[in-house]
C-alpha cells in the first residue's frame, strides 16, 4: 500500500474520529408488545409504557433524556451569543386591563425579576400604585408563584388574582381589597381562570363565577372531568361550593365529560346572563336567560347559538345581540337579532361576508359598530358602521394584525392594537369626533431594533392540490437567494388559530444571524376563513402538512435554501404538522423543533384534555375518524431503518394539555428507528406546564435553546458542539 493512500487513511481516521456520534439504544425496560384492534385493524403500541408515569423505571428514562438533552444543549458553541435574552433591563408590561371607570391594570416585570407584579393607575398618566406581588405570596413554600390572571370588580374594590405554582396552569384564587390590599382569608382552590372563562362578577360585585376542577391529580381517571361553574359570594366558605352550570347540574343542555361549562355576564348593565359549552373548538353552543333569574331554585336556559351556527363570539346592545357568523358564510358576516325573540337563522345582517378577507374582530360603541377585514391572516383593515353605512378608517400604519377593544355599547370609547412582522404592537385610542388615532402606552417603547433593513414577503404557494397557501418570509434586505440560506419555517393549522404577525424575539434573533423566517398560513388555521379550518381538520388534515412541505419545496426550488439549511418548528397541536411533515418528507429539513407537541393522536382520548379533543380531531370509536387520527399520528409514521432530521422536543412534567408522554414516545421510537446520525434531543422540564406561565428567565432558556439548535443543525458557522459534552 502508498503511503500517499495510508495517509488519506489517516486523514479520513482522524476526521471521523472528531465526528460525534448521537446514535443511542432504547431500554427494553420502557418497551413492551402492546397491541390494539381499531375496528379490525391490529395497532402495535410498543412504548405505551412511557405512559405510566407512576413507573419509577419510566421516570428515570425521561431524567436521563433530560440530563442528555442538557449535555447537547449547554455546550452548543455560539449559545452565549444570545446572552442578552437572559440578561434583559427593560420593562415588560403585559395584560394591560382598562375598567369602565378608567382604570388602568397591568403586570409589570423589570430587569432581571423572576415574576410580574400587579399594579394599577387611574387615567393613563395617573400614579402608579403596586397592587399584589406574587413573591409575597406562600413564603414558606420552595414553590415560585406566578399571576396567570386578574379581573377587578366593577366598582374597583375588589380584585381576584389567580396564581399558578411552578407554570401549572390550574391555580388557586386570592381576593384583595384594592384600596386597603388586605388580601381575603378566604383562598378558592382548583381554579382554572386563565384558560377557562376567567371570572365574571356579578353586576353589583357581590360574588363571581369561575369554573372548578373536581380532580387535579393528573394521573386519576377523573382528571379535567366533570368541570363546573361555581357561583362563589364574597366571604362564603369556597370548600362548599354552589354548583351553577355543570353536566351534572344540567342534565337537560347533554353535556359530556369532558365538556367545559361557563357562565358570561358582558357588563354589569346587561340584562341577560349566558351559558356556553365550550372546548377544543372554534365554535361553541350558547344558551341565555334574563338576569333578574339569577337566583332562581332552578335556571331555564334557553338555546341561544347552536354549534352549527358557527358562531366564534358576540355583543349585547339592550334586547339585541349583535354576532359573527361563519353559517353560510365562510368568511363571516355580521348580524344581530333580537333576544325577546331571537331568530339565528334568519337574523338582519348588517355586514355581508366579504370574499377576498374575513371578518376577524368587531366591537360596539355608541358610536356604531367597528369591525376589521383581515386577507389571509396577514393584511388588516379597519372599518365603521353607522346608520347602515360602511366606510374605512384610515389607520395611523399599516397593519399585518388589529385588534379592536371598547368599554361596550354605552361608551363613545374605541381602543384599536396594531401589529406587524416588522411592527411591535402599539396601542391608540380613536377620536370619533376628528377621526384621528393617539398612541397610548404605559412605558415608552425600549425596543432599539431597526426594522428598515428587514424584507416582509408575502406570497401564495401552490400546494399539493393547487390550493395557493399564503407564506410570509421575513429577512434582511442584503439576503440573496443562492440556495444557501439558513430557513427556520413554522406552521400549526389547528383549530381555525391564524399566525398573526407579529414581532417576536425567535424571529429576530434568527434573522440577525443572517436567516430567513418563514411563516406557513397552512390548512386548519383560521386565515382563509371557515373554510380553510375545516380544509385541515379531521379527514382533511394531511393537507396541513402537505401545504408545508409544499411551502419547503417552493423555497428550495426557488433558491432561497436547500434542505440541509432548513429547520422546522412548532408547539403544541403544531406538533402534528411538524411530526408528519419529517414522517412524510424527511429529506426536505435537517432539523425540527416541537415544544410541547402533540405526536401521538391515536391515544389523543387518554390525555387529560382528550374528550375535548374529538371536536377537532375525531375519536378512535368511529371507524372513519380512526383512520384520520392514525394517518395524522407521527408517531405510527416512523419507519426503522429510515433517515431523519436532527430533532428537539421538549415537555413539562406539568402540562395538562399535552402530557410529557405523547413527545415521549415519539422520541423513544425516533432513538430506535432513526438511522442517520443526527441526535435526537428530549428536554423535559420537571417544574413547568404548557409554558404559559413559565418565568422570563426559562422563556429565553428556551429560545436559546431553539436558536443554537437549530443553527447548528442548519449548520451555521458560529454554532457546532463542544467536544466530549455528550453524557448518556
Amino acid at each position: 500500500m502508498s503511503k500517499k493512500v495510508l495517509g488519506i487513511i489517516f486523514i479520513i481516521l482522524i476526521s471521523c474520529s472528531k465526528e460525534h456520534s448521537f446514535q443511542r439504544t432504547v431500554p427494553a425496560s420502557i418497551q413492551d408488545n402492546t397491541t390494539e384492534t381499531y375496528h379490525g385493524k391490529v395497532i402495535a403500541d410498543q412504548f405505551r409504557p412511557l405512559e405510566n408515569m407512576k413507573d419509577s423505571t419510566v421516570l428515570n428514562w425521561y431524567e436521563k433524556e433530560a440530563n442528555y438533552a442538557q449535555s447537547i444543549l449547554k455546550n452548543i458553541s455560539g449559545r452565549n451569543s444570545f446572552r442578552k435574552l437572559t440578561n434583559a433591563s427593560n420593562i415588560q408590561v403585559s395584560e394591560l386591563t382598562l375598567t369602565n371607570d378608567n382604570h388602568y391594570y397591568y403586570l409589570k416585570k423589570e430587569g432581571k425579576e423572576i415574576t410580574a407584579k400587579l399594579y394599577c393607575r387611574y387615567e393613563l398618566q395617573g400614579e402608579e400604585i403596586l397592587i399584589f406581588d406574587p413573591d409575597s405570596y406562600q413564603l414558606a413554600s420552595d414553590n415560585t408563584y406566578y399571576i396567570n390572571y386578574f379581573n377587578p370588580s366593577w366598582d374597583n374594590s375588589k380584585i381576584v388574582i389567580s396564581l399558578s405554582k411552578d407554570d401549572q396552569e390550574i391555580s388557586e384564587l386570592i381576593i384583595l381589597d384594592i384600596k386597603t390590599k388586605k388580601q381575603h382569608p378566604q383562598v378558592i382552590q382548583n381554579a382554572w381562570p386563565a384558560a377557562l372563562g376567567g371570572i365574571r362578577w356579578l353586576a353589583d360585585d357581590s360574588g363571581f363565577f369561575y369554573e372548578y376542577i373536581p380532580e387535579t391529580d393528573s394521573e386519576a381517571a377523573g382528571y379535567l372531568k366533570n368541570v363546573e361553574t361555581i357561583l362563589y359570594k364574597i366571604g362564603s366558605n369556597p370548600t362548599k361550593r354552589n354548583v351553577y352550570f355543570s353536566k351534572n347540574n344540567n342534565p337537560e343542555i347533554q353535556m359530556n365529560s369532558g365538556d367545559f361549562p361557563e357562565v358570561i355576564l358582558q357588563n354589569p348593565e346587561d340584562k341577560y346572563l349566558f351559558s356556553n359549552v365550550s372546548g377544543a373548538s372554534a365554535y361553541y353552543e350558547y344558551y341565555y336567560t334574563e338576569y333578574d333569574n339569577l337566583y332562581d331554585k332552578k335556571i331555564i336556559w334557553k338555546p341561544l347559538f347552536k354549534q352549527e351556527d358557527k358562531v366564534p363570539f358576540f355583543y349585547v346592545m339592550e334586547d339585541e345581540v349583535y354576532f359573527v357568523t361563519a353559517r353560510n358564510a365562510s368568511n363571516f358576516k355580521i348580524c344581530k337579532t333580537s333576544l325577546k325573540n331571537p331568530d339565528v337563522q334568519n337574523p338582519e345582517v348588517l355586514v355581508e361576508e366579504d370574499p377576498k378577507a374575513t371578518i376577524s374582530d368587531f366591537v360596539l360603541t355608541k358610536e356604531g359598530l367597528f369591525f376589521v377585514k383581515t386577507k389571509n391572516g396577514v393584511s388588516s383593515k379597519l372599518y365603521k358602521l353607522q346608520e347602515g353605512k360602511t366606510e374605512e378608517i384610515p389607520i395611523p400604519k399599516p397593519a399585518g394584525a388589529i385588534y379592536v377593544l371598547s368599554k361596550g355599547a354605552k361608551y363613545d370609547d374605541l381602543w384599536i392594537e396594531i401589529s406587524g412582522w416588522t411592527t411591535n404592537e402599539v396601542r391608540y385610542r380613536y377620536n370619533s369626533q376628528e377621526n384621528t388615532f393617539v398612541e397610548e402606552s404605559i412605558y415608552p417603547k425600549t425596543s432599539t431594533a431597526n426594522y428598515d433593513d428587514i424584507i416582509v414577503e408575502e406570497i401564495e404557494v401552490p400546494s399539493h392540490d393547487g390550493v395557493l397557501i399564503p407564506l410570509s418570509l421575513i429577512y434582511h434586505k442584503d439576503t440573496q437567494k443562492n440556495g444557501n440560506n439558513h430557513v427556520l419555517m413554522r406552521g400549526y393549522g389547528t383549530y381555525a388559530f391564524s399566525l398573526s404577525p407579529e414581532v417576536n424575539p425567535l424571529m429576530m434573533h434568527w434573522i440577525d444571524k443572517g436567516g430567513i423566517y418563514a411563516v406557513t398560513h397552512v390548512r386548519g388555521g383560521g386565515e382563509k376563513g371557515d373554510t380553510w379550518h375545516k380544509a385541515g381538520f379531521k379527514k382533511t388534515k394531511p393537507n396541513t402538512w402537505k401545504d408545508f412541505i409544499a411551502c419547503t419545496e417552493y423555497l428550495i426550488d426557488e433558491k432561497y435554501t436547500n434542505p440541509k439549511k432548513i429547520a422546522a418548528w412548532s408547539s403544541s397541536a403544531g406538533g402534528i404538522l411538524i411530526g408528519r411533515a419529517i414522517t412524510e418528507r424527511p429529506d426536505l429539513y435537517a432539523a425540527a423543533i416541537v415544544r410541547v407537541g402533540k405526536l401521538n393522536t391515536l391515544r389523543s382520548e387518554n390525555t387529560p384534555n382528550g374528550l375535548n379533543g374529538i371536536k377537532e380531531y375525531g375519536t378512535v370509536k368511529d371507524p372513519k375518524e380512526f383512520e384520520y387520527l392514525l394517518e395524522m399520528d407521527a408517531y405510527h409514521h416512523i419507519k426503522k431503518g429510515e433517515k431523519y432530521p436532527a430533532l428537539l422536543l421538549t415537555a413539562g412534567m406539568n402540562d395538562t394539555r399535552v402530557p410529557v408522554w405523547q413527545p415521549g414516545k415519539f422520541a423513544a421510537k425516533m432513538i430506535q428507528a432513526n438511522a442517520a446520525n443526527t441526535p435526537i434531543v428530549f428536554n423535559i422540564d420537571f417544574k413547568s406546564g404548557h409554558g404559559f406561565d413559565a418565568s422570563a428567565e426559562k422563556r429565553s432558556t428556551e429560545l436559546q435553546d431553539m436558536l443554537s439548535f437549530a443553527l447548528w443543525q442548519t449548520g451555521h458557522k458560529d454554532f457546532t458542539l463542544k467536544e466530549s459534552s455528550l453524557t448518556n
